[in-house]
């Protein structure tokens, strides 16, 4: 278990107060993290798992010798390697795995259906077929649009931008450089912020009426 010179250790890294560390981790209270921290209790595994469990959520990752680092993990870079490399197969690959256990929604935000290829299709089938649903703000007036209309909305007209973003277990991607790099954060805190973004818009866009996909897919 933990330490309590991890735990404030872990704090100070993420700049987190007591009051801070205890709105993330909703079964430790303020007041017991500053026993622990002190050393005027000795708490059960399960208030130092909770806590533990809180901050790796966050990205931070426990060591030995009463170690404390980053994850490794938090930030991904895939960059083109060649004038073949497709990145962003690359990132469908990454959401496949990722999603393929656990079914978890995955949220597409600034697509244009008109410009996908045949190749990022396969992969979309690929994973919806492993069960995870799917939802779509599209370029306005996008009709082509090749899955049930309920998985699409609008994105405002005029506010179209050509840099993909997508969210993904706990993971938030996004495409940079004409698609030649794809910067994906492994964290659930952002994944969380931008699911609410995303609803957000969701919440106010305009359903599409009719799509003339020649290939529809329920």
């Amino acid at each position: 278990m933990i330490s309590r010179a991890q735990i404030k250790a872990a704090r100070a890294m993420l700049d987190w107060s007591q009051k801070v560390l205890a709105s993330h981790c909703d079964s430790v209270s303020e007041p017991t993290i500053k026993l622990i921290e002190t050393g005027k209790i000795n708490s059960t595994p399960e208030t130092l798992g909770a806590i533990q469990k809180t901050f790796e959520d966050a990205g931070i990752e426990f060591l030995p010798q009463h170690g404390v680092r980053f994850r490794d993990d938090l930030l991904t870079v895939l960059e083109k390697k060649s004038e073949d490399d497709n990145v962003y197969l690359r990132l469908m690959d990454d959401i496949f795995n990722t999603v393929r256990s656990t079914h978890s929604e995955i949220l597409f935000s600034f697509i244009d259906q008109a410009l996908a290829p045949e190749e990022v299709i396969d992969r979309q089938l690929m994973i919806r077929k492993s069960g995870a649903p799917m939802r779509f703000l599209v370029r306005y007036g996008d009709t082509k649009l090749r899955y049930p209309l309920d998985e699409y909305k609008y994105l405002p007209k005029g506010h179209y931008l050509t840099n993909p973003c997508i969210v993904y277990g706990n993971k938030f991607a996004l495409m940079l450089n004409d698609w030649g790099k794809a910067v994906i954060i492994n964290d659930p805190a952002v994944a969380e912020l931008k699911r609410k973004e995303f609803d957000i818009i969701w919440e106010y866009g305009e359903k599409p009426e009719t799509s003339t996909h020649e290939r529809k897919i329920s």
